[in-house]
């Protein structure tokens, strides 16, 4: 379709010296000499069939036709130049969807290391508890997905599997220090695929497990939140916890011990057009050592 264009370096030239209105401050501007500059437009004029310069002893002058050339040729390398700066700024961004817990209890708040390791990317978080289609969807460049991590799918990387206890404040464990009527904050997904996990009372006393009072949200921060204002025990991931577990703002409430079970799986879903892509592949190789 283009095969009869001149190239796009002769292109370049002319549109210097055009708008420069000289040879050799095109030549320094494109770092070049001023031979090849008139060597690349003496080819873009045959090519052309006219001249597009009139050559004067200190400077040159547009032709009609260098005129014209010039009009399109400035266009269309500026809309050139906007897809090249879009679609670099495209290749050091990375839009992550994930889960609203996930990204505000653990993503957030260890993602300045991932951009102290790789300065040049930029990490945009898009949360929300349905399963995007990342491979079809390209606002997405990569999924972290809650659940069970299909093994036979290439496109899908474990990334760590998670476990269940219940935690509290010192406060509330000191006020409640058996589990006879206490309340437990536990989760019931949005996502109606993954399978409920709740803790099991079997392992308490009847009386105890009779008094216990089990009260459910649908994201697990806002469990954490309870649990963090003193009002319950928080059946929640140790994962999503680790932060306020390493302040003590939340501890293992002794009483509930019995209740710590393997819950589901964090993994990453990479679409095949970013398999080779080095900024995801960064982003979920430090996804994988940090969450080991």
């Amino acid at each position: 379709m283009f095969a009869r264009l001149p190239s796009l370096n002769s292109f370049r030239a002319f549109e210097a010296a055009a708008r420069l209105k000289s040879f050799k401050d095109a030549a320094a501007e494109l770092y070049v000499t001023p031979t090849a500059i008139s060597h690349q437009i003496r080819q873009l004029e045959a090519q052309m069939g006219t001249q597009l310069f009139e050559r004067k002893t200190r400077s040159v002058v547009l032709t009609l036709e260098g005129e014209e050339l010039l009009l399109c040729t400035h266009q269309a390398l500026k809309q050139l130049q906007s897809g090249v700066n879009n679609i670099r700024r495209q290749a050091s961004t990375i839009t992550v969807s994930t889960t609203s817990a996930f990204a505000s209890l653990w993503l957030v708040p260890r993602l300045e290391r991932f951009r102290q390791q790789h300065p040049e990317l930029d990490v945009v978080l898009k949360t929300g508890e349905s399963k995007e289609d990342v491979e079809h969807d390209r606002r997405f460049d990569v999924a972290i997905r809650y659940g069970h991590c299909p093994a036979s799918d290439p496109q899908s990387i474990l990334l760590t599997k998670e476990t269940l206890c219940c935690v509290a404040s010192p406060s509330y464990c000191e006020q409640v220090k058996t589990a006879a009527n206490a309340t437990v904050f536990t989760t019931r997904w949005q996502n109606t695929d993954l399978p409920a996990i709740e803790p099991s009372l079997e392992s308490l006393t009847p009386a105890a497990a009779a008094s216990v009072s089990i009260r459910y949200f649908d994201q697990e921060n806002h469990a954490v939140q309870a649990a963090l204002a003193s009002q319950g025990v928080a059946f929640i991931s140790t994962l999503l916890v680790q932060q306020p577990l390493s302040e003590a703002w939340l501890i293992p409430h002794p009483a509930f011990a019995s209740l710590q079970k393997t819950g589901l799986e964090y993994y990453a879903v990479i679409p095949s057009r970013h398999k080779q892509t080095a900024a995801v592949q960064q982003f979920v190789s430090w996804l994988q050592q940090t969450l080991t």
